[in-house]
């Protein structure tokens, strides 16, 4: 494949940017094109890849980037937050926060033709913790681009915050009916379910797997996969404290200014 200037999406992505002259834009042929130019966001990361995501693994977050199947998107390690982290939402149009689980990978994933099962998927995971996403996209009307363009834009990336422990006695756990409360300002404002997650958060992790193997791309050891919004994407402000309860997995809380 010809080499693509991904330069426009890089400078909107480094600058937190909205992209205004869409007559500059390399415009994706197709999927592979598009996870192609979103490569190079962690090709030029000084860090190594800290993981992936999942956009659009719930009707609500389908309907809200306007998509009707999920997409893949790169962790990019400048903008991970620890738990109880400040972060701006300065330059963020979106102003939405996702619960969502987390998965580190026990051992790295290679591609191959047929597709891994979730039994082959959950044997592959070392730890669980729950994690907040502060999800964003560099254009205007996000809902209207499709699903290349969001591809090549990160998957609708922003910044991610999780708690540093995460739980290793995890196989018992019913991740289909696990419950999920999310606190703003001290206030229940929403609460989520497993299912909500593509009927379950190992059955979107097993999506993931196999839609990167289908791409030729391997996962590494020790990367986390978020696997999707659990609620219903809620809206925020700056000055909001945001604190999601996941119930035996822990709590991730941060605050917007």
């Amino acid at each position: 494949m010809p080499k693509i200037d991904s330069s426009e999406y890089l400078k909107a992505w480094n600058e937190r940017l909205i992209h205004t002259n869409m007559d500059h834009l390399l415009i994706p042929e197709n999927k592979i094109q598009a996870y192609k130019i979103q490569s190079d966001y962690e090709k030029t990361s000084k860090s190594s890849l800290v993981g992936w995501k999942i956009a659009a693994t719930s009707i609500e977050g389908q309907k809200h980037i306007g998509v009707e199947e999920p997409i893949a998107g790169r962790l990019i390690k400048e903008r991970f937050n620890e738990s109880g982290s400040s972060v701006s939402l300065k330059n963020n149009q979106m102003k939405k926060v996702e619960a969502e689980f987390a998965f580190k990978l026990l051992k790295d994933v290679f591609p191959q033709s047929e597709e891994y099962t979730l039994d082959e998927v959950l044997e592959n995971i070392e730890s669980v913790g729950p994690a907040i996403e502060i999800p964003d996209s560099r254009f205007k009307n996000f809902h209207r681009v499709g699903s290349d363009l969001l591809i090549a834009d990160n998957a609708c990336a922003g910044d991610y915050v999780f708690n540093k422990d995460f739980i290793y006695d995890f196989k018992n756990i019913d991740f289909k009916n696990f419950k999920v409360s999310c606190y703003k300002n001290n206030e229940l404002a929403a609460t989520g379910i497993g299912s909500n997650v593509l009927g379950s958060p190992l059955i979107a992790l097993t999506w993931l797997i196999n839609e990167l193997s289908s791409l030729n791309i391997p996962v590494n050891k020790g990367q986390v996969i978020i696997t999707g919004t659990s609620i219903k994407p809620l809206t925020v402000i700056p000055g909001d404290n945001i604190m999601m309860d996941f119930n035996k997995l822990g709590s991730v809380e941060c605050n917007l200014v």
